[in-house]
C-alpha cells in the first residue's frame, strides 16, 4: 500500500471528503450557535451527525435486493450498520429536556445536510453538457423531501424510458418496496458512480 498525501493548504485536492467536511461545519456552526449546548448535548449532535455521516451509502454492492445494495463507512468501522441509540422509556422520560434537544438539532442536521449532499451527488453541468443516461442495473439513491433521519433510500434502475431525443428522462426504480416510476432529477448516482 502507498499512501499519498494533499500538500498543506490545498484542500480544495481532496475532492468529496473536503466537501463533505465543508458542508458539515458548515450546517453544524449553523445549528449549534442557534442554540445553547453545555458539553454532553454537543457530544450528542456530534454522535448522531457522526451516524448520519457514516451511514451514508458510498459504493454498491448489488446482489438483487434492493435492501442489501450499498457499502457505507459504518460497514467497513463496525462490520454493520448503524441505525443510532434507542433510548428505553424509562431513559427518555429522565432525560427528556436533553434528549428533545439534541434529537432536534440532529434532526435540523439531517435535513439540512441531506439536502445539500443530495445537491452536490447531482451534475452541476445541467444543460450545458450531456451527462451519462441512467441504464438499467444502476444503484440509485432516491431522493424525497421527505426523508427519515439516517435513511437513504436505495434503488436499482429497472427499466428507462428514454425521451425522442434518445435522453433517459424517468425510470423505472426498483426498491425494497417495489417498483416506482421517477423522473431522472429525482435520483441521484452514489459517490463516485456516473462519472464519465
Amino acid at each position: 500500500m502507498q499512501w499519498h498525501f494533499n500538500p498543506p493548504y490545498a484542500s480544495h485536492r481532496g475532492g468529496v471528503w473536503e466537501r463533505l467536511i465543508r458542508s458539515v461545519r458548515r450546517i453544524l456552526t449553523a445549528i449549534c450557535t442557534e442554540q445553547a449546548l453545555d458539553d454532553e448535548g454537543l457530544s450528542s449532535v456530534m454522535v448522531e451527525a457522526e451516524r448520519i455521516m457514516n451511514n451514508r451509502p458510498v459504493a454498491p454492492v448489488v446482489h438483487g435486493d434492493p435492501e442489501a445494495i450499498a457499502l457505507t463507512p459504518n460497514h467497513l468501522l463496525l462490520l454493520r450498520g448503524n441505525q443510532g441509540l434507542q433510548l428505553k422509556e424509562t431513559m427518555l422520560e429522565r432525560y427528556r429536556a436533553r434528549w428533545k434537544q439534541a434529537n432536534h438539532l440532529a434532526s435540523v442536521f439531517w435535513k439540512r445536510w441531506s439536502r445539500e449532499y443530495l445537491s452536490t451527488m447531482q451534475a452541476r453541468q445541467k444543460w450545458m453538457t450531456t451527462a451519462r443516461n441512467l441504464q438499467e442495473g444502476d444503484v440509485v439513491l432516491v431522493i424525497s423531501e421527505s426523508l427519515p433521519k439516517g435513511k437513504w433510500p436505495l434503488g436499482i434502475v429497472n427499466k428507462c424510458f428514454p425521451g425522442t431525443d434518445g435522453l433517459v428522462r424517468m425510470v423505472e426504480v426498483k426498491t425494497r418496496n417495489g417498483l416506482i416510476k421517477r423522473d431522472v432529477r429525482q435520483l441521484s448516482f452514489l459517490e463516485g458512480e456516473g462519472v464519465g
